[in-house]
């Protein structure tokens, strides 16, 4: 056994650094008995009213709840729940102001009294000799047990620990000036507070129970010295702490009743010693004997205001504006103070009356306000640190404090300080140190969450960056695998297809191959021969389109067409008389001439066989002979004629000429085959003897024939429109006509060879007009 845990039996005290001794001010209040309050008519029941995470709401606004009934539930130990301190109607969920030194809203459940009181029927009883200590624990949580003496830290927590607990000790020393809630609690249920302290003894594995208890509440120890006489367990015992402030504080009193020194930041129980305040050990008891909820609280009601300063049973959820009102105080609206929640040392101002008790909230203050005196330059007289019980440096915190220096605040252990006031009790310059020190606290905290937040933040880029790396690395080596893939598959095809191209040209081969007389294998050039044959056609074919469209657009000028049969009709004549005379090929014609030959041609044809049935039809008997030199003789003179004219239309190159041009051409080429077919005429008619009178007779009337399809011709090119001609091409023409005039003038009239004056386009082109005009009335006169 450890030798500290000796002491504590044996019953050695021990003292604790610094501290003070305030006036207590409790002789005045009434321990007697716990007087009861009732609920105010609207319940505002917080969430959160301990250490730890809020527990999830179970129920909604416009249920219907009763006394007891919980409120919120939760799974883990470190959320207990909260219940209803009344029967009603939940009219929010909302936040509320809240009992805290911070002054900030909550998330509350707001109840509306019916004043019924109806209760949820009580669990049943457990014994601590039957039931485990698992299902102890469990009722303790569900019936929302924490702790009711400093912060609130869940009873469950502490009990369910799986390190072995040495020693328990229960704090009933309350050193705050003004409170007695404890004490007139020892002094009324001291049986239900030892029986507590049995069932979290036992739960908790300690080997002893301690109950310790200021020397200056004699009343208290006498009640607990009776109950323990009672139990007699030698287990449980009791000490008698003297009194000094801050001998009610958790690590305090344990250095005074086993003089062991809890370093900073090292909780208690982990020296094996567990601290338990007495409510809780009478709220363990309700929960687990009677199976009742922790829903009210014993809270001391003190101050210069209060006419009657007592305890009261108050419901958790009671705003302390009714609890105040209820006692016959005067409104706080009324006065120039403001309640303060807690002692004279460690307590705070409320900012709303409206604010609820807690299960934290163990005393009302209601003093008269005094002037508070303005706070005056430090002098470092050092008396606060010669009272801090944790050994801090309160000066060197205050400079700190006011500089905003929280480095500097954190080196010097700021945040052990337990806010005990003893440094601004003490302070002869009246500055507020402790509420210096809560503000820098305060700041210290947001610090180091925004540390935590920023830590978790890189943390979560860092394996966001570490997961797309990652990522990343998976498709390269995804597209690395699928181009390998698409390689191999690449080269087994292109082998393949190789091998297969060979296999088809060598199995074509020698389908195509001929085989000769003797065996011998040759090949068979037949699909290249049909190849080629088939080039020749599509060359062909599109040759023929070619002339199509030429036929086509010279189609389009009406004009143009008409002309052009014309000039067909007297093409197809003249061919018709040289076919045997000139066997030279024809050159080549436009397509669109072509075309209109060809349709004039079956006309032509049609009229020579009627004209030619007369001729053929007469005998041939024996020509004159004067007849016969005539005829030969223009023969001659229009074969020479037809040669100068074809000249330099055969000369020219067959390209796609104007309409006009074209006209021009067609009708010098219609005044040709006229004197080509009165020369074929001539001939055909001529006897070889001496003609015949009949003959003669058909002859003349093939000639007027032909006269009249002449004066036809040049009717339709007099009536064409006359088209703006190229000067050039007009000069040309001209010229054709003039040769050919002077031609036919030469066969009947000599003249002189001089070479004729060029002249204007359009005198010549008349001069040919009048000339032909004149040689058709010499060949009618003929």
């Amino acid at each position: 056994m450890n030798n500290w845990l000796e002491n504590a039996k044996v019953g050695i005290l021990h003292r604790f650094r610094g501290g003070v001794h305030p006036q207590t001010h409790k002789s005045n209040i009434d321990t007697s008995q716990v007087y009861q309050l009732t609920c105010s008519d609207e319940c505002v029941v917080a969430l959160q009213q301990h250490i730890g995470s809020p527990a999830k709401v179970i129920v909604a606004i416009g249920d219907t709840v009763l006394k007891g009934q919980a409120l919120s539930q939760s799974l883990l130990f470190q959320s207990p729940p909260v219940h209803s301190p009344c029967s009603g109607v939940i009219t929010a969920i909302e936040k509320r102001p809240s009992t805290h030194a911070s002054g900030l809203d909550v998330m509350s459940v707001v109840i509306t009294n019916d004043h019924q009181y109806n209760s949820v029927q009580a669990q049943p009883a457990l014994s601590i000799l039957d039931e485990n200590v698992e299902t102890i624990i469990q009722r303790i949580h569900d019936c929302g047990i924490s702790g009711m003496g400093g912060a609130g830290f869940p009873t469950a927590i502490k009990i369910n620990q799986s390190k072995d607990i040495d020693l328990l000790l229960i704090n009933g020393a309350e050193c705050e000036p003004y409170i007695t809630a404890d004490s007139s609690l020892m002094q009324n249920y001291a049986n239900d507070i030892v029986s507590g302290v049995q069932i979290i003894k036992h739960c908790s594995t300690a080997s002893l129970a301690l109950i310790a208890i200021e020397d200056d509440k004699p009343k208290a120890i006498a009640a607990i010295r009776s109950a323990l006489d009672a139990v007699k367990d030698p287990n449980i015992e009791l000490r008698v702490v003297p009194t000094k402030y801050p001998s009610g504080g958790e690590k305090q009193l344990i250095q005074i009743v086993s003089g062991i020194e809890i370093s900073a930041g090292m909780p208690p129980i982990a020296q094996g010693i567990l601290v338990q305040n007495v409510g809780t050990a009478y709220s363990v008891f309700q929960a687990v004997v009677h199976g009742k909820p922790l829903i009210e609280r014993v809270v001391t009601l003190a101050g210069d205001y209060v006419e009657q300063a007592r305890n009261f049973w108050v419901p958790i959820g009671t705003s302390i504006e009714s609890l105040l009102q209820q006692n016959g105080c005067p409104s706080p609206s009324q006065t120039l103070s403001r309640p303060i929640v807690g002692g004279a040392m460690m307590g705070f101002m409320l900012n709303d009356c409206q604010a609820p008790v807690t299960k934290t909230s163990n005393c009302i203050l209601y003093n008269e306000a005094k002037v508070i005196k303005p706070a005056q330059a430090c002098i470092r007289c050092g008396e606060c640190a010669q009272v801090c019980p944790i050994g801090l440096l309160p000066q060197q915190l205050h400079w700190y404090s006011q500089s905003k220096d929280l480095e500097k605040a954190k080196q010097y252990q700021v945040m052990d300080c337990i806010e005990c006031g003893a440094c601004a009790f003490v302070c002869p310059s009246e500055i507020p140190l402790v509420q210096e020190y809560r503000e820098t606290k305060a700041a210290i905290r947001l610090q180091v969450q925004a540390k935590l937040d920023a830590e978790r933040a890189k943390m979560r880029h860092e394996n966001r960056q570490q997961r797309l790396e990652q990522e990343k690395e998976a498709r390269k080596k995804q597209h690395q695998l699928a181009a390998k893939r698409r390689q191999e598959a690449a080269d087994s095809s292109d082998g393949d297809a190789v091998a297969a191209a060979l296999a088809r040209v060598k199995s074509q081969q020698q389908a195509k191959a001929k085989t000769l007389d003797n065996g011998e294998l040759v090949p068979d050039n037949q699909a290249a021969i049909e190849a080629r044959k088939a080039k020749k056609a599509e060359r062909l074919a599109a040759k023929n389109t070619q002339q199509t469209s030429g036929d086509s657009q010279a189609d389009l000028d009406p004009v143009a067409g008409a002309i052009a049969r014309a000039k067909a009709k007297k093409q197809q004549a003249n061919i018709e008389s040289h076919v045997a005379k000139d066997p030279r090929p024809s050159k080549s014609q436009n397509p669109a001439v072509a075309a209109a030959i060809a349709r004039a041609k079956a006309k032509k044809q049609q009229g020579n066989e009627e004209v030619q049935e007369p001729e053929t039809s007469a005998p041939s008997t024996k020509q004159n002979p004067a007849v016969a030199a005539a005829i030969a003789r223009a023969k001659a003179k229009k074969q020479q004629g037809n040669e100068e004219v074809q000249d330099p239309e055969t000369s020219a190159p067959s390209t796609k000429q104007n309409p006009a041009v074209a006209a021009a051409i067609a009708r010098a080429k219609a005044k040709k085959q006229q004197a080509s077919a009165e020369v074929q005429e001539t001939e055909a008619s001529a006897p070889t003897t001496k003609q015949n009178p009949a003959i003669a007779a058909a002859i003349a009337r093939a000639k007027a024939k032909k006269q009249q399809a002449s004066a036809e011709v040049q009717e339709t090119e007099a009536s064409a429109p006359s088209t703006k001609q190229n000067p050039a091409v007009a000069a040309a023409i001209a010229r054709a006509k003039a040769k050919k005039q002077q031609t036919s003038s030469d066969d009947q009239k000599p003249q002189p060879s001089k070479p004729k004056p060029i002249q204007n386009p359009a005198v010549a082109a008349a001069i040919a007009r009048a000339k032909a005009k004149k040689q058709e009335k010499e060949a009618q006169n003929d």
